[in-house]
C-alpha cells in the first residue's frame, strides 16, 4: 500500500509556508500536482530534470552564453549527433567526442584487392656483387675481373634451378646466363690497358704461392638474406680455407700495385640470378623462399681447383656482355 501526497499534513504545511514566502495570495489546490511532490520511499540520484517554469521558458529562447557547472565544478558536454548518411553509427563513447574520430567498420576491414610493388624514386641495384658489361667504359681502360671456372655440367644444373619457379616468381628475376657464371675471387673494374701487364706478373707469383685443393657445391642462398634477396646464389663447402688463402694472396698483389682493397668479406659463391629493380616486401620474400627450397641435387659434388684465370667483359654489337678469358695460371 502506497502512502498518497495529498494526506501527508506534513508536505501541505511545507506548501503553505512557501507560498507565504513568495507573496503569493492564493494557495495551491491540495488536488493539484507538483514537480515538488515526490514520495519519502522515492531516493533521487540527482539526474532528474526539473520541471519547466515560465521563466525558464522565457531563458530558453535566448541563447545560453555558457553552459552551466554542477556541483564539482564539471562542465557536461553535448553529444555530437551523428550523420547516418555518411554511414556513422551511433556514439558509444571513447577518447574522441566528435564525428572526425569515429572509424567506420569498412574503414577498419579495408583490405586492397591488389598490392603495389614499392619502386623507389631512381632507386639502383645495390647488390653485394659488381655487375660485368656496363655500358660505359673509359677509353684505353678494360673491364677485368679474377675467377675460378667451373665445369660447364653445374652450370647447366643451375641453370635449371630457375625451372622450379612458379611463373610469377620466375619473372621476378634476372637470370644469369651460362657464359657469366664465375666463382669471382675479386672485380678489378676499369683498368688502364698499360697496367694490365703488371696485373698479370702478379697473378702468376699469387697462382704458384698456393697449392691445388678441392672444393664442393654447397647449398642456394641469398644476398642479404631469403626474407629480402637481391641476389640468389650457389655457395661453396670442402676446403673454404685454402681458397680462402687463394683470394687473399691476389688481394694482397694487387693493392700492393696500387688497386683498391675489397672492404667486403669474401665469400665463395656463384651467382644464378638477381631480383628486378622493385621487387621488394611479399613479392620478394616469395622469391627467397623458392630459391631456398630449389632442388639442388649437385650438393656434395667435388670441384678441383687447379687454376685461376683474367677474364675480360665488353658489350658486343648486338649489345649483349660478353666475356673474355685473357690469362690463365696454374696453382703450384
Amino acid at each position: 500500500m502506497t502512502k498518497s501526497n495529498d494526506n501527508d499534513p506534513s508536505i501541505s504545511s511545507q506548501k503553505e509556508e512557501v507560498s507565504k514566502t513568495e507573496g503569493v495570495e492564493t494557495p495551491k489546490a491540495a488536488n493539484a500536482p507538483g514537480a515538488d511532490d515526490k514520495p519519502e520511499w522515492l531516493i533521487s540520484t540527482g539526474d532528474e530534470e526539473p520541471s519547466p517554469t515560465p521563466e525558464d521558458s522565457t531563458s530558453s529562447e535566448e541563447p545560453a552564453e555558457t553552459a552551466e557547472q554542477g556541483d564539482d565544478g564539471w562542465t557536461p558536454t553535448d553529444v555530437p549527433t551523428r550523420d547516418s548518411a555518411r554511414g556513422e553509427e551511433t556514439y558509444y563513447g571513447g577518447r574522441s567526442g566528435y564525428a572526425s574520430g569515429f572509424t567506420r567498420q569498412s574503414e577498419a576491414t579495408f583490405v586492397p584487392s591488389e598490392p603495389k610493388i614499392y619502386r623507389a624514386p631512381d632507386a639502383k641495384d645495390d647488390d653485394e656483387e659488381e655487375q660485368f658489361g656496363f655500358p660505359e667504359v673509359p677509353a684505353d681502360t678494360q673491364r677485368l675481373f679474377i675467377a675460378i671456372e667451373i665445369p660447364r655440367k653445374l652450370k647447366r644444373e643451375f641453370i635449371e634451378l630457375a625451372g622450379s619457379f612458379r611463373p610469377n616468381e620466375h619473372d621476378r628475376v634476372r637470370w644469369i646466363t651460362e657464359e657469366a657464371m664465375h666463382l669471382t675471387l675479386k672485380f678489378l673494374g676499369d683498368i688502364p690497358n698499360d697496367q694490365i701487364v703488371d696485373i698479370k706478373n702478379a697473378l702468376n707469383r699469387a697462382a704458384e704461392a698456393t697449392g691445388k685443393f678441392t672444393i664442393k657445391v654447397g647449398r642456394t642462398g641469398c644476398f642479404p638474406s631469403f626474407r629480402d634477396p637481391r641476389i640468389c646464389w650457389v655457395g661453396f663447402d670442402g676446403e673454404l680455407r685454402r681458397l680462402e688463402q687463394l683470394q687473399g694472396r691476389v688481394e694482397g698483389r694487387l693493392v700492393n700495385l696500387g688497386l683498391e682493397a675489397d672492404e667486403r668479406e669474401f665469400r665463395a659463391h656463384i651467382t644464378v640470378g638477381r631480383t628486378r629493380p622493385g621487387i621488394r616486401g611479399r613479392f620478394a620474400e616469395d622469391v627467397g623462399v623458392a630459391w631456398q627450397h630449389a632442388p639442388l641435387r649437385t650438393t656434395g659434388t667435388r670441384i678441383p681447383v687447379n687454376a685461376i684465370a683474367l677474364y675480360r667483359s665488353f658489350l658486343n654489337d648486338k649489345g649483349d656482355t660478353e666475356y673474355q678469358q685473357l690469362a690463365n695460371y696454374e696453382l703450384g
